[in-house]
């Protein structure tokens, strides 16, 4: 085999792989979506947290491979999964990064603050009922 076709099959291996990890990353969801929805909040939180670490690597190759705009949409998957993994401070810390990030467009920019926002305000209000029962509870 020479160079050219070695280096061919290395990246498609890559791209084997890389897809594999796509597609488990998206299994994990989906059952973290249906474990939420039986009521079993825990189980569904540990599979989010694993789905967002593996978009936070999906993530990072992709900006490895210089594919900008695909790291993009997994880091901000990886948001949204911290988030639903119950995780406020990594999820708004992968937005702050998204919107500085000179290479996102202004439509999703605008999409990513409005979700960090959103986060900020659950926070302040998750916040604020652990003041009022730590009081109570004194």
């Amino acid at each position: 085999m020479n160079e050219s076709s070695s280096r061919g099959f290395q990246q498609s291996r890559a791209g084997e792989a890389f897809a594999a990890e796509e597609a488990r990353k998206s299994r994990l969801i989906l059952e973290a979506r249906l474990l939420r929805q039986r009521q079993e909040a825990e189980a569904a939180a540990a599979k989010f947290a694993e789905a967002a670490a593996l978009e936070e690597r999906l993530g990072e190759l992709c900006e490895h491979q210089g594919l900008p705009e695909k790291s993009f949409v997994h880091f901000f998957s990886a948001a949204s999964c911290w988030a639903q993994a119950g995780n406020f401070y990594e999820a708004i810390l992968l937005c702050d990064r998204l919107v500085a990030e000179p290479g996102v467009s202004v439509l999703l920019r605008t999409r990513i603050a409005h979700y960090a926002d959103t986060l900020r305000a659950r926070r302040a209000q998750w916040y604020g009922e652990l003041v009022h029962q730590s009081a109570e509870s004194s």
